[in-house]
């Protein structure tokens, strides 16, 4: 055989060898079935299955307070959003609500359409009865 044919047969024949070493090897090595795994889990801890039908939450406010906008953010911010977390922020612009409202809907999929934006964010603006302070304030203005 010439160099060339043996060179050729090697890079030929080197995968199937090694396919078959690497089949071989990984029946005796490589981990248990899920259906073995789960059977082992379930032995170890049973499953747990609950019996109450609804669950108390802590006392809180369930609503934002009233004024126009209310039913949007009762709507789509509570899905994610306790009203007092909400209620905590830090006083913000318009504008800076505007850019917060964007970064939910772009980053998290929050289901505001965009004709409810604008009266959202004077909702959020108004209903701590806060002012925003003069200068720059802690929202980055970079809703992605």
């Amino acid at each position: 055989m010439n160099a060339k044919l043996k060179r050729m047969a090697l890079m030929l024949g080197a995968p199937i060898v090694i396919g078959a070493i690497a089949g071989v090897v990984g029946q005796r090595y490589l981990p248990e079935s899920i259906a073995a795994q789960a059977a082992r889990q379930e032995a170890i801890a049973p499953p747990v299955h609950l019996a109450v039908l609804n669950v108390t939450l802590p006392p809180g406010e369930s609503t934002f307070p009233p004024g126009p906008g209310v039913e949007i953010a009762n709507a789509n911010c509570v899905m994610c959003h306790s009203t007092g977390m909400v209620l905590r922020q830090p006083p913000l612009t318009v504008s800076e609500w505007k850019t917060e409202i964007m970064k939910m809907r772009s980053a998290f999929g929050a289901p505001i359409t965009p004709d409810q934006i604008d009266g959202l964010a004077h909702y959020l603006n108004t209903i701590d009865g806060r002012k925003p302070a003069a200068g720059p304030s802690g929202v980055d203005n970079q809703a992605s």
